[in-house]
């Protein structure tokens, strides 16, 4: 689907602002630096964005919500699904190594951006329902190559959940700079799912 030029303005922006944050932090990173790096004035970024906090909160989403359509994009293949999970266990490890600068900071500041969140609850129940149905999707997906057992006992979502705790581990373990190698992950990752969940 093309972007409308709103779109792409407000994707313009979050590029730019990305790298400031990355090399600068929360903190240091002022509304009068993104624009000036955005070569845009300040009431012309506050038509996109209508403060700093929700421009970062908008990118930390944008990242979110590009991984969860990566995966749904692999999950919707046609072919072995053994396959398509190591698939989306090498997309996840791939974009948490890209943006593990980024995301080394937002967990180092993260205290400051919930700080001047003007709604804290509505962003953290945001996070929660995506967590959920990132689950629930990977469980839907999963529940044919699921021990029936397991299926039975757990349900769908904490199957989805499963993998996604797994990731969640590599994430940390990224930001903690003690990433085994990405082949290694991903087999260990592969190992657990299928001595536990997978039949």
């Amino acid at each position: 689907m093309e972007k409308n030029k709103e779109d792409v303005m407000r994707d313009f922006i979050l590029d730019r602002s990305e790298s400031l944050f990355t090399r600068y932090g929360y903190k240091n990173t002022s509304v009068d630096k993104i624009a000036e790096h955005c070569q845009i004035s300040k009431p012309t970024l506050y038509n996109y964005f209508k403060s700093k906090n929700s421009l970062f909160l908008a990118l930390f989403s944008r990242f979110q919500d590009g991984l969860a359509a990566k995966a749904r994009e692999l999950m919707g293949q046609d072919k072995d699904k053994y396959q398509i999970i190591e698939e989306i266990i090498d997309l996840s490890l791939q974009v948490i190594q890209e943006k593990r600068n980024f995301l080394r900071m937002l967990i180092m500041e993260h205290h400051m951006v919930v700080h001047e969140c003007d709604d804290f609850e509505e962003h953290m129940n945001l996070g929660l329902r995506r967590r959920e149905e990132v689950s629930r999707s990977l469980g839907e997906f999963m529940k044919d190559i699921a021990r029936p057992e397991v299926i039975e006992e757990f349900g769908i979502v904490m199957v989805g959940t499963s993998l996604s705790n797994l990731l969640e581990g590599a994430f940390w373990d990224s930001i903690k700079g003690i990433s085994p190698s990405h082949e290694k992950q991903k087999k260990l990752i592969m190992v657990f799912l299928r001595n536990g969940i997978l039949a």
